[in-house]
């Protein structure tokens, strides 16, 4: 059986590793449309800051992959699915297949605002992205969105020696995943690095004649050389479009719990699918690591013929800012809106933590300063785990014994 994997990113390769695990007889084909070997792209913030080189972000060589026996095809854009005989062109070659995962993963949006194609605008996604921002050497900064990203690359320019502004049009920074309490003590230790922060504010125009040259707001006109976008993402879903395939409602590829799209022999996974959030059971795009993982290996253990549901989109954002730990998992309030939410609460001089529950379940968990115990406060969230049965095998020495993960969160619950 011949299996096609279109991306070569973190659930490409979780699906070919996983496909080889189970079988080794099955030919495995994977073809993606950039040229580079696996790489990290949550380290690339830390080549920006100077603190690795960019050679480290490379998670595989060409000999893994044929240690897998995994035939890659990679610099070659897939540029047609033919689903009823079962094939995917190239620009070289015609490829047929048994079956199909695709993991086409998203692109960094630059809004179409006038002079957002000048010299000096950038993204952070991949290598070339990086290569190209440390060429232009830049000295003054703005980057656009305050997601972890952005959060992310503004402390790396920083560190670097340049002058950082962050903006962001919501009330705080990182929204999607910190309320507004947690949103402002990461504020206040960003702002004390020296980076300069403004929410609830709305880029306009980039200012330049041959390069940039500023940016301009709803409130203000800000100098600078660099503009860096992080402010989204879209799902690389236009080859499963145009071949037919059911988009969801919010913009990603529509699978089932078994990752399998509306055609039989194809599945996907990755930031271009939309799943279900594990919670809430609505419809979610998580573009994680975590989640591509997961989602890789259900689908492949699909393509084989086994049964394995993907339990739904459990958000898991652990990073150093700023060098101290923080963690964000599960929804916040924002992404509960629609529930009435108890919340637990703890404030010191070296740790802030707040715990998200409804109806006796955890939904959410914040923290900053220690991430001790993040780890099972996210399976309890991922397993459904009400707190009364928590604490109820807390209080049971023979039940911990065997359960021992529990301890590591019992000091939040």
């Amino acid at each position: 059986m011949r299996i096609m994997i279109v991306g070569n990113g973190a659930a490409g390769n979780q699906a070919a590793a996983s496909l080889r695990k189970y079988d080794s007889q099955c030919e495995i084909v994977m073809v993606d449309r950039e040229s580079y070997m696996a790489y990290s792209a949550c380290a690339l913030p830390d080549v920006l800051a100077g603190w690795i080189p960019l050679g480290k972000t490379f998670l595989q060589q060409e000999s893994d992959y044929s240690g897998l026996n995994i035939r890659t095809c990679f610099g070659q854009e897939v540029n047609e699915i033919n689903l009823e005989n079962q094939y995917l062109e190239t620009g070289e070659e015609k490829y047929y297949y048994d079956r199909l995962i695709l993991a086409t993963g998203s692109k960094p949006v630059i809004p179409p605002l006038p002079g957002s194609q000048l010299p000096g605008n950038f993204v952070v996604k991949s290598p070339a992205d990086i290569e190209q921002i440390l060429l232009h050497k830049p000295r003054k900064v703005v980057v656009v969105g305050a997601g972890n990203i952005g959060v992310e690359t503004a402390a790396a320019m920083n560190n670097r020696g340049c002058t950082v502004y962050l903006m962001e049009m919501q009330d705080r920074i990182m929204p999607l995943l910190y309320d507004p309490k947690p949103a402002a003590i990461i504020r206040s230790m960003l702002e004390k690095e020296g980076i300069q922060i403004s929410t609830s504010q709305r880029a306009t125009r980039v200012i330049g004649e041959q390069q940039v040259e500023g940016l301009l707001t709803e409130e203000q006109t800000l100098t600078c050389d660099t503009v860096i976008w992080a402010a989204g993402v879209r799902q690389n879903t236009e080859l499963a479009q145009k071949a037919g395939l059911k988009i969801g409602s919010l913009g990603g590829i529509e699978v089932d719990k078994y990752m399998q799209t509306s055609h039989r022999w194809v599945y996907a996974c990755g930031d271009c699918v939309q799943t279900s959030q594990v919670f809430t059971g609505k419809p979610a795009l998580s573009l994680l690591w975590s989640s591509a993982k997961s989602q890789a290996e259900a689908a492949a253990l699909n393509c084989l013929g086994q049964a394995v549901k993907y339990e739904g989109s459990c958000s898991l954002v652990i990073e150093e800012i700023t060098g101290v730990p923080c963690a964000a998992i599960g929804l916040n309030l924002q992404g509960l809106q629609d529930y009435e939410v108890k919340v637990i609460e703890h404030h010191d001089a070296d740790r802030y933590y707040r715990l998200l529950t409804v109806d006796d379940r955890i939904a959410g968990f914040q923290c900053i300063g220690s991430i001790e115990g993040a780890g099972a406060i996210f399976n309890l969230i991922r397993k459904g785990t009400t707190l009364s049965e928590v604490r109820r095998m807390l209080l049971n020495p023979q039940l911990i014994s065997s359960m021992a993960w529990y301890i590591d969160g019992a000091k939040y619950l």
